[in-house]
């Protein structure tokens, strides 16, 4: 199967894929597509719960769920192996192999093992659970492939071009600004309405947490914190920013932290590779070539006010560099003064969006 999957994809591997508790076709993947990150549905395990666990807990299932639950979400590989071992005595599972079978596939699926590779959050119980109910509305057993693809297309409605464009213009009207950044704008014009919104609320709950420059980075935690945090990696020139969360992996949507250090630095745009090609409005040429006459003088002026506060920033940290700043800033400033102002493409791009 995974090979008629790889002829299809002409030998091009996934970077991650979801499956069942098949164990032959796990040993399947590993074998076939040595590179593609395997996973399990964390819903399809969820399903099974009552079943495994209900008679066994009794009253205390829910109370297990929900630190199973807890378990799930943390971030740290050791915080979840000893806060598994803290579960098991509690709960007095230590001779259950359903227990037993699930910590020795951890790996794939507690979200601590598998934060640093991209799932585009489908391995929470929300994400798999809709897209679940979803498909089971036209799949059965008796489903032929291209009947299951007419009815999908049918229930997403395609568009031709000139009506996507159209429902492009009014989702971007229909946006509001929350924080007033510029990073916030620059991105409602780039993402999809479901991407914007994500990285929205992140915008938004960065406000409240405070950044400390180290030697080595930055260290960013909630205001009301004295201590812990998050440590955030940050490369102006090369445009890279990282955090310890590694929410950006995982997602593909920048995290509070990454979004506080580069507001704090004075970005005011998310660097272009942060902003993956799965999260972008779909545009056609001609979309494209307008909505860069009507944006690109802006964000290259706020690209430009980025460059020159980092320009001012590094230049003041010893004299030698003041001096080259000083020195070679005057020569550019002298040779932009020589060259004659043309503003019919900024007049032209204001006329168009009256």
């Amino acid at each position: 199967m995974c090979k008629v999957f790889l002829a299809f994809m002409n030998g091009k591997a996934p970077q991650t894929v979801l499956t069942d508790q098949n164990m032959c076709l796990k040993e399947a993947i590993n074998l076939e597509m040595p590179t593609t990150k395997h996973a399990l549905c964390i819903w399809l395990v969820v399903a099974k719960y009552p079943s495994w666990f209900n008679a066994v807990l009794g009253e205390r299932y829910n109370e297990w769920k929900a630190e199973f639950n807890r378990l799930y979400n943390l971030e740290s590989v050791e915080d979840f192996e000893l806060g598994w071992r803290d579960m098991v005595n509690s709960f007095g599972l230590h001779t259950n192999r359903h227990i037993a079978s699930l910590f020795a596939l951890r790996s794939l699926w507690a979200l601590p093992y598998l934060r640093s590779h991209f799932f585009a959050g489908m391995t929470t119980t929300g994400h798999s659970k809709s897209i679940n109910a979803f498909i089971q509305r036209f799949l059965s057993a008796q489903s032929r492939l291209a009947h299951f693809v007419e009815q999908v297309a049918v229930t997403v409605d395609f568009k031709d071009q000139t009506g996507e464009q159209q429902t492009m213009q009014q989702n971007l009207q229909n946006i509001c600004l929350k924080t007033g950044a510029p990073m916030e704008a620059h991105a409602a014009t780039v993402l999809t309405p479901f991407a914007f919104s994500k990285l929205q609320e992140q915008l938004v709950l960065a406000a409240h947490y405070a950044s400390f420059q180290m030697e080595d980075g930055f260290l960013v935690r909630h205001h009301t914190k004295l201590e812990g945090g998050r440590k955030v990696y940050w490369v102006p020139r090369e445009g890279i920013v990282s955090c310890s969360c590694h929410q950006f992996e995982f997602s593909g949507i920048l995290c509070r932290h990454a979004l506080r250090v580069l507001s704090t630095g004075n970005c005011f745009q998310i660097p272009e590779r942060y902003l993956p090609h799965r999260w972008r409005r779909i545009s056609t040429p001609a979309t494209k070539a307008l909505q860069n006459t009507q944006s690109d003088h802006t964000e290259r002026v706020q690209l430009l006010q980025s460059m020159v506060s980092t320009l001012v920033t590094e230049s003041a940290k010893s004299r030698e560099r003041l001096d080259i700043a000083t020195e070679n800033v005057s020569i550019l400033l002298s040779r932009i003064r020589e060259q004659p102002i043309c503003s019919q493409g900024i007049r032209e791009s204001s006329s168009n969006q009256r």
